[in-house]
């Protein structure tokens, strides 16, 4: 998981580059596999048995986090960088409102099924790319829930809808018009249903813009009038 840590962190840092290199991304990812000696299902496996005993996962979860931030924060005073680095112009990451590293959803959470986002930032950018991304757990074959990702324009908002079907790495993106300019970004995890016992867990959640091009014919999302956000 530490090494996981890393990947990711190495693919956020150098978004521009992975975002257009594919196989770059999975290289780096199967390296970390290689290394453990297990497969892409092998760990697929133990998130799933992971999901089902959460109190084990959060435990490994900080010592992880702990062990991550404290070599990184070493780095940086040996660098000379500040604690916090200066995000670039081509990729922000912009922090969502989350008061933890992980937030706990259980039944008694999810009101209308739901857990609501948004983003603490005041956008104004033009167009461009917007990807959220975190990491889940506690997802089954009969618990498969829907994110929706927004971002409101003036005039328009543009949304995005993905089933979460797996544990670990989760993402989803949109693109907005080069000539929209982003007003607030929100959205929701909904689950379609909710048993007493359950608990999900979400952590590392941010959102990156970049200027990015992609395929206009792939993932296109849909646009719609201005909806408020929700409450």
């Amino acid at each position: 998981m530490y090494d996981v840590y890393l990947a990711e962190a190495e693919i956020n840092s150098n978004y521009a580059v992975f975002s257009s290199d594919s196989a770059r991304k999975q290289e780096l990812l199967n390296s970390v596999l290689k290394k453990h000696k297990i497969t892409e299902a092998v760990l697929d496996t133990s998130l799933a048995w992971y999901s089902g005993h959460l109190d084990t996962y959060f435990k490994i979860n900080e010592n992880v986090s702990k062990r991550y931030t404290a070599t990184a924060e070493k780095l940086r005073r040996q660098s000379g960088m500040p604690s916090k680095p200066n995000l670039g112009t081509t990729a922000d990451q912009l922090l969502l409102p989350l008061n933890k590293e992980y937030i706990l959803l259980k039944s008694s959470d999810l009101r209308n099924n739901a857990f609501s986002y948004r983003a603490d930032t005041t956008l104004s950018r033009y167009g461009g790319n917007y990807e959220l991304q975190f990491n889940i757990l506690g997802i089954s074959n009969s618990l498969r829930p829907v994110l929706t990702l927004c971002v409101q324009c003036r005039d328009t908002a543009f949304v995005k809808r993905d089933t979460i079907s797996r544990n670990g790495l989760f993402k989803s993106s949109l693109d907005v018009l080069q000539g929209k300019q982003a007003k607030k970004l929100y959205g929701s995890i909904y689950f379609p249903e909710v048993n007493p016992g359950m608990t999900v867990m979400v952590r590392d959640m941010i959102l990156i813009h970049s200027f990015r091009n992609r395929n206009p014919n792939l993932n296109q999302p849909v646009t719609l009038p201005v909806a408020q956000p929700p409450k």
